[in-house]
């Protein structure tokens, strides 16, 4: 589960990046209102490893790493 919030209503991304930098999958693409919100992405697809959550809003942009393991 992806936690994040958002100061105002508006049009948001929220990708997910391998450590290659090559998109892998994109959770949030369109209008999201303000506030807090949990995302679930579903890894099971994915290798253990180092990927990167970019969320986009407006002209806010905000990268966090991710380590995956199972």
């Amino acid at each position: 589960t992806i936690q994040f919030s958002v100061e105002t209503h508006r049009n948001a991304s929220l990708q997910i990046f391998d450590i290659t930098g090559r998109l892998v999958e994109t959770l949030v693409d369109g209008q999201i209102g303000s506030g807090f919100h949990e995302i679930k992405w579903d890894a099971s697809g994915m290798t253990s490893g180092v990927y990167f959550i970019q969320l986009q809003n407006g002209n806010h942009l905000k990268n966090q790493k991710l380590l995956l393991l199972k």
